[in-house]
């Protein structure tokens, strides 16, 4: 088992110990930060995700996002990729082979990755450089991958949403990781500049 693996199932195994009251607190948290951040405030087409083991919980500001008038999406597994898929109250959501919930799956209703504002991301864990260990599948890190051209797309904004505890000193990075622009926890928020030598 490498490092970064490793790495990953010992903090899959903190997060699976987290209460449900820690996670509900966590999640209010950082939603109502993001709610006023102008990273949320400017951003019309904005895709979220449904959580699942314990991961940080970003219905409350979807449900935000849609007061406000703004699209939202959420990832549909295709292949490889994740494709993005309108998000609204009445959406029928089903079950993937991951046991994630996902809109079902039509062209009509979906949008080119390089048109959304924002992305919230899941994570394992992350660090100050930006860096994000995911679950080890690489669907996010292949549908951004043209976020590692140069200079890097202005859209989306990649966010990752985190507990504080999950901040690591570091890991190995590989040459697809795909840069997260900032993090944000219960703590704080993390800007992170990704200039070119990511």
């Amino acid at each position: 088992m490498d490092t970064r693996q490793f790495t990953r199932k010992k903090l899959k195994q903190q997060r699976a110990h987290i209460s449900l009251n820690d996670q509900k607190k966590a999640s209010a948290i950082i939603n109502e930060q993001l709610s006023h951040h102008p990273v949320f405030l400017r951003s019309q087409t904005i895709a979220g995700y449904k959580a699942i083991q314990h991961e940080i919980d970003p219905t409350a500001l979807i449900h935000k996002a849609w007061q406000d008038k703004k699209r939202c999406y959420l990832p549909v597994l295709q292949g490889q990729q994740l494709i993005f898929c309108a998000y609204q109250a009445n959406t029928l959501l089903k079950k993937n082979q991951f046991n994630i919930l996902e809109p079902h799956l039509s062209l009509d209703n979906c949008i080119a990755t390089h048109d959304l504002d924002l992305v919230l991301v899941p994570l394992i864990g992350f660090t100050e450089k930006g860096q994000r260990l995911g679950m080890g599948a690489g669907f996010y890190d292949r549908t951004f991958a043209f976020l590692l051209n140069s200079p890097r797309p202005a859209r989306p904004f990649l966010l990752g949403l985190a507990y504080e505890w999950q901040k690591l000193a570091t890991f190995t990075e590989k040459n697809w990781d795909v840069p997260l622009n900032a993090v944000i926890t219960e703590k704080q928020i993390y800007l992170f500049t990704n200039d070119s030598d990511h």
